[in-house]
């Protein structure tokens, strides 16, 4: 603990700014929601996130839109 600790290892939640950029991309591809790694590298970019974390991000949201169409 104390100096050591690295600053650059804790996690940093998601924004709502960068979250909006995220579900405005899906929104907007709603019949494929797979970004390609091109367009997952360029939102990682716009969103300040890792590319892992824009990927775990689309994995969870396609699980809760399925989540959603089955409560419908």
């Amino acid at each position: 603990y104390g100096a050591s600790y690295d600053l650059a290892a804790r996690r940093k939640n998601a924004t709502r700014e960068s979250t909006a950029t995220l579900k405005a991309w899906l929104s907007e591809h709603k019949k494929n929601p797979y970004p390609t790694k091109g367009e997952k590298i360029m939102l990682a970019i716009i969103t300040k996130m890792t590319l892992t974390q824009v990927s775990t991000w689309f994995a969870n949201a396609r699980r809760r839109l399925k989540k959603e169409n089955k409560m419908t």
